[in-house]
């Protein structure tokens, strides 16, 4: 019987684990932004500053299930994250770890969305999330993010009756290859999870910078599944966040 390994959440839009899960709604986002009242017609083509950007048209950076590579799975559909997992469930580990998955870091963002597409069949997660910070603040969040895990790079989790172990990994882009020129900055972080030292899953997170934005695009695959079409995935997502960047001017 398939079942899915119960998820953690991380503050910065790691979608399910914490950072490890993310809040996102039940059906897939908007297609396509549409000026509301509050946007005129001038302000949806562009030229307004992040801060005039509506909801809707933050939400065009996210992926699409047509977005996700077929190398990943061919079932998705959108999921809602029912659990999500914080630093109480931190049961062992640096208190940086803690902090991370409280959200407790970084700068505070202007409007952030998080969703999350999951496949029965291959029994793999997508995640995608966009978040928009004031002009300097967007600086704040990647070093934020390196800086605790120089730290955590272990920690254990016990959101039941299981412990899980969890190990991470941080790459920078510029060490990543293929990522390399992705974005103006970009980071992976990946989190391996052990049950009694068994290998169950792995999570991956994108988080790539342009302008005032962050934008975070990766999944859950089974521990020994290739990580490699994920490189497409991000990819797709440079290209709509850069649209959105080019949006605001």
């Amino acid at each position: 019987m398939k079942r899915w390994t119960k998820t953690l959440t991380v503050g910065v839009a790691l979608v399910a684990l914490g950072p490890l899960a993310a809040c996102g709604g039940g059906d897939e986002p908007d297609p396509e932004p549409t000026p509301t009242e509050e946007t005129s017609d001038d302000d949806a083509a562009g030229g307004g500053g992040v801060e005039d950007l509506t909801g809707q048209e933050l939400r065009t950076a996210l992926l699409r299930i047509d977005d996700i590579p077929a190398t990943l799975g061919t079932s998705f559909e959108s999921a809602r994250q029912a659990e999500v997992t914080g630093g109480n469930d931190v049961t062992g580990g640096p208190p940086e770890c803690v902090e991370y998955l409280d959200a407790d870091y970084g700068a505070e963002e202007l409007d952030r969305f998080d969703f999350e597409f999951r496949d029965d069949v291959a029994v793999t997660a997508v995640y995608t999330s966009i978040r928009s910070f004031a002009p300097g603040d967007v600086d704040e969040e990647l070093e934020a993010i390196r800086d605790i895990f120089a730290v955590c790079d272990r920690f254990e989790i016990t959101p039941g009756d299981q412990p899980i172990e969890v190990t991470v990994t941080m790459t920078d882009f510029a060490d990543l290859p293929g990522f390399e020129d992705i974005g103006e900055d970009g980071l992976r972080l990946q989190f391996a999870l052990s049950v009694d030292g068994a290998p169950t899953r792995t999570m991956y997170y994108h988080f790539l910078q342009i302008d005032d934005f962050v934008a975070q695009a990766g999944g859950q695959l089974a521990a020994t599944q290739d990580p490699s079409p994920f490189l497409e995935l991000v990819e797709i997502a440079e290209g709509k966040l850069q649209d959105l960047a080019d949006q605001v001017g």
